[in-house]
């Protein structure tokens, strides 16, 4: 009975033991669980701010592209007004001619300010795109390091 009771107890001893070993890994392994829950909401949200500056960067492309068209019909415009003011020196019009010359620079300045609009906006679209890129790169290198971090974690849990 003695012996029994004495393997009884080692038996006990050893599975209190194993079962007192586990309780570290099985944290470890929680926490790498609350890890890993942690970095998919950040994947989550950089997915989410990559698709808003997607968008923004397509408006600010839409709004050059109708930028061009206004610049285009304005210097129509322009141009226009070139022909009239001298078929008008060539008739001897001269105050008509200096009316449509007046409109003519007028339309000018209007094209020049909307070229700077255009370059402004080029010069917004390509820091977004600069920096969009920049935050597609930083989260390849974390999605790799993740990668790497659950090959360990699986690797170490496979050692339990």
């Amino acid at each position: 009975m003695k012996t029994k009771s004495l393997m009884i107890a080692g038996v006990l001893s050893m599975i209190g033991a194993a079962a007192f070993a586990q309780t570290n890994p099985v944290a470890q392994v929680h926490q790498d669980n609350a890890q890993i829950r942690q970095d998919v909401k950040q994947v989550h949200q950089d997915t989410r701010q990559i698709q808003r500056d997607n968008a923004v960067i397509a408006a600010k492309q839409a709004q050059v592209a109708a930028g061009q068209q206004q610049l285009q019909a304005e210097r129509g415009e322009r141009n226009a007004l070139a022909r009239a003011e001298h078929a008008d020196v060539k008739k001897g019009d001269l105050a008509g001619a200096q009316q449509l010359d007046q409109a003519r620079r007028a339309e000018q300045q209007n094209i020049k300010v909307e070229k700077q609009a255009i370059k402004h906006d080029e010069k917004v679209i390509a820091h977004r795109t600069a920096d969009k890129h920049v935050e597609q790169v930083a989260r390849h290198e974390a999605k790799v390091e993740r990668h790497a971090d659950k090959v360990k974690r699986d690797h170490d849990a496979a050692k339990i």
